[in-house]
């Protein structure tokens, strides 16, 4: 307890000693963003937003699109969503 209470602020680094920015996949194909596919649809993800919260310089992360992503299996049009995410990850 005595260390946190002389805590000083130089003595603290907000980032993820883990993270490596520079092998981040921040794009998928031609997604600005990274689609995962699971077993019942598709959801976005975006590593721009993730490095921005936790590690990275301030900026604004593309999101147009982000949510047109996001998919359940069914419908008319999901098979050929599915085949773009597919493609866009051989690309990557």
């Amino acid at each position: 307890m005595a260390i946190l209470q002389n805590l000083q602020e130089e003595h603290v680094e907000w980032r993820d000693p883990w993270l490596i920015p520079d092998r981040i996949l921040y794009r998928c194909g031609s997604f600005d963003w990274v689609p995962l596919l699971r077993i019942w649809g598709a959801i976005e993800y975006a590593p721009f937003l993730v490095l921005r919260q936790h590690s990275s310089r301030q900026f604004v992360p593309t999101t147009h699109g982000l949510a047109q992503c996001e998919f359940s299996y069914q419908g008319d049009n999901y098979k050929k969503k599915v085949k773009k995410i597919s493609q866009a990850w051989n690309q990557a």
